[in-house]
């Protein structure tokens, strides 16, 4: 009876993945022994600005089952205190084994977080975030997190000197990962970039200078002269200021 109330649990378990959009239970007796399962499905709609805003860390020696059991609360809860939202707040959506490392070394967790008012933080700040407060994050997730790793940025594609952002990309769905309590859909985003531009540039690598001339912002007759990056106002007689 007891190998059929662990059987039946299995069944249970397994059924658990189906999709229901609320928490579900199941219960079962033979009239002296009793089993139940609990099944909560939580589904999270990952935006272009969720993908926009995110941030990708590299754990040492982390596995997909490991992470997603038993770790992956104390994950969701030191980012949360790191950044100091609530833990709802932060939305894990990839989580990948780095292919370049050796095998089983080094896992990426991608993540965005939420700021009050619904935006979401800027990915350049959950970057500086994360790496000042480093060794605070490894003692609460008890995982070792290693300095970021931007290779997208490496080759510094931005032109006029301005910073290059790493972001992520939609490309696909991966498969499902599987753990003994957890079964979880990540997405699998490709690895992009933005510049981020100085008054005067625009483009996808500020490499076009605007004409800020062209709304005529000097006043009183001043003639607007271009310079790089913006302009300025040279005055007629009797006239100064910018």
């Amino acid at each position: 009876m007891l190998l059929y109330l662990l059987t039946l649990l299995s069944i249970l378990r397994s059924t658990c993945i189906q999709p229901f959009p609320r928490l579900s239970f199941f219960n079962s007796s033979d009239g002296v022994y009793s089993i139940s399962a609990q099944c909560v499905l939580r589904v999270l709609i990952i935006t272009e600005d969720m993908l926009g805003s995110s941030v990708t860390v590299r754990l040492q020696n982390m596995s997909q089952e490991h992470f997603l059991s038993p770790l992956l609360g104390n994950f969701l809860e030191g980012v949360s205190a790191v950044l100091s939202v609530p833990v709802e707040d932060v939305f894990i959506f990839n989580i990948q084994p780095d292919l370049d490392a050796a095998p089983g070394g080094i896992l990426n967790v991608s993540f965005s977080a939420a700021l009050p008012g619904g935006v979401f933080f800027p990915s350049e700040t959950l970057e500086e975030q994360l790496y000042l407060n480093r060794p605070r994050l490894t003692s609460l997730t008890q995982m070792e997190v290693l300095p970021f790793d931007d290779n997208v940025c490496l080759r510094e594609p931005c032109q006029n000197y301005m910073k290059c952002i790493s972001v992520l990309r939609f490309n696909s769905s991966a498969p499902f990962i599987s753990s003994p309590s957890i079964l979880f859909r990540p997405i699998h985003p490709i690895a992009g970039l933005r510049c981020r531009c100085p008054v005067g540039f625009t483009g996808d690598y500020c490499e076009t200078e605007i004409n800020l001339c062209y709304s005529n912002p000097c006043l009183n007759g001043g003639v607007c002269a271009r310079r790089e990056g913006g302009y300025t106002c040279i005055c007629r007689e009797d006239y100064t200021g910018e």
